[in-house]
């Protein structure tokens, strides 16, 4: 074999290791971005069924007669995340990094705490902490 040989297959290995290497960059940009999307869609869920959850808790206790008392918990952090409820008038919106949901709820009298929260119906009317 000459030295022509040897450098062009030098220069083609140099090629192919090349493309393979931009392949790979390719193929981890999309893996990242694919993981990226599957991380928003979870907050998004965790949020959306927190929010479900305490509309529940609300409605239940609007629709029981009066004397109702219940305690229910709301999670510190979701995920290991911090989040953020927020009461105004008849909506809850619970926000976490990149989500955020809001949903509707009856009338109430308090707010929503992280952690222990009793909700009383007394004469109609719903209290919360």
């Amino acid at each position: 074999m000459g030295k022509h040989i040897r450098a062009q297959i030098a220069i083609e290995f140099i090629f192919l290791v090349c493309v393979a290497f931009v392949m790979l960059l390719i193929f981890l940009k999309v893996v990242g971005d694919q993981a990226d999307e599957l991380n928003e869609k979870k907050e998004f869920i965790l949020v959306k069924d927190l929010a479900y959850k305490i509309q529940y808790e609300i409605n239940m206790a609007t629709q029981v007669k009066s004397g109702y008392n219940r305690t229910f918990f709301i999670p510190e952090k979701l995920d290991n995340k911090d989040y953020t409820i927020t009461k105004t008038e008849n909506k809850i919106t619970v926000g976490l990094k990149n989500s955020e949901f809001t949903i509707t709820i009856p009338e109430i009298n308090g707010n929503i705490n992280k952690s222990n929260n009793t909700i009383i119906n007394i004469g109609g009317v719903i209290y919360l902490n």
